[in-house]
């Protein structure tokens, strides 16, 4: 069998954290699992570290910018000649694209969520167009770039995220949480995402408004928001103007290695969006047995499996919202067994699927 070259050229992966550059270590760990592929890469972001696997060659142009990211990405592609390569983001398209008829190889572009609901730059549209595959990692995605995109149906499939049930597992509540933010006897719920203006969409600013009343409805309780960025500030000030202080506690950037305990704390991982491409974070919650409220009008839905998986609301709706969080509060939550069917996300699911989408060119 004559082996598959794939070049990868991603914004982030090794060095790098999020759940984009998780996704991108899977998926590189995926094709670096099947014994017909060789793999290449090179990253805008990140960094090389003892994370990267063993012969796998990948370089991190990090702080060359995007002008050495596409003399790193030319010359890997001149010298590799790839029979595949992957383009990470849309975005990349004006390089990747190019690239593809440079060097005679075949596209697969990854895209995630908000990046593609819409129609973006003409070369940015026409390297979706030109691509032989297109993945989105919801089925809400594929259906927002069919309405626009002028590319075959068949060409556009489903890659969902991943978790790892060996990292992300049940336990305890973790004692010095407890004691670090003052929760004992008290029902906590958790988001964990980037507190960025541009990802408003997340809804912290619709369950900070319902918290007296559920206070009122469950008795004590405390908002954990894990995250920095630019929107802190007017998130802060709405926690002013609804007297909240008492009830919510900004917890900052919360390390990866540290998100296990912290979902371990929570009684309800709430998050109701309007944006998310997928939430790989309601994934880690559900491994570690924490009940999810997430929004039903985005990637979200495929997250908790049409509804199967938690509570799907209305996220416009501050009465069904409110609503949801008292039912799943009522009910103590599992420390013992992940949210049964998350195992439907495994890794080893994840890879099988990246083998069966590259295999159409084995």
């Amino acid at each position: 069998m004559q082996r598959l070259r794939v070049l990868a050229l991603v914004a982030d992966a090794y060095g790098g954290r999020g759940g984009i550059a998780q996704f991108n270590r899977n998926l590189i760990g995926a094709l670096l699992e099947h014994d017909a592929i060789d793999v290449r890469g090179v990253s805008l972001n990140g960094a090389a570290d003892s994370a990267i696997p063993p012969g796998l060659e990948w370089e991190s142009v990090e702080p060359g910018g995007k002008a050495a990211f596409g003399r790193r990405s030319l010359l890997a592609a001149l010298q590799y000649r790839p029979d595949l390569i992957i383009s990470g983001l849309p975005g990349f398209g004006p390089l990747a694209w190019p690239l593809k008829a440079l060097v005679r190889s075949r596209l697969w572009t990854i895209t995630h969520g908000v990046d593609v609901w819409e129609p973006g730059p003409f070369l940015d549209n026409l390297a979706l167009r030109r691509s032989e595959l297109v993945t989105t990692v919801s089925h809400y995605t594929r259906q927002r770039v069919l309405e626009w995109c002028a590319i075959p149906p068949q060409r556009v499939e489903v890659l969902h995220n991943t978790i790892d049930l060996q990292r992300f597992t049940p336990g305890p509540r973790p004692a010095e949480l407890v004691r670090r933010f003052e929760v004992d006897d008290t029902k906590v719920l958790v988001t964990v995402g980037r507190l960025a203006s541009w990802e408003r969409y997340k809804g912290h600013d619709r369950v900070i408004p319902l918290l007296r009343e559920l206070r009122d409805r469950i008795g004590p309780l405390r908002y954990l928001i894990a995250g920095e960025g630019d929107d802190r500030p007017r998130l802060e000030a709405l926690v002013r103007e609804t007297a909240t202080e008492d009830l919510v506690t900004f917890a900052g950037y919360v390390p990866d290695e540290q998100l296990l305990d912290l979902y371990r704390l929570a009684d309800v991982f709430v998050m109701p969006s309007t944006g998310e491409g997928f939430g790989i974070v309601f994934l880690e919650a559900m491994a570690t047995g924490c009940p999810v409220i997430a929004g039903n009008r985005d990637g979200s839905v495929d997250a908790l499996a049409n509804g199967e998986l938690g509570r799907l609301v209305d996220p416009d709706s501050p009465e069904e919202l409110l609503a949801a969080l008292a039912a799943t509060l009522a009910t103590p939550r599992s420390h013992e067994a992940p949210i049964p069917g998350v195992d439907r996300f495994e890794l080893s699911r994840f890879h099988g699927r990246v083998h069966e989408l590259v295999a159409r060119w084995l």
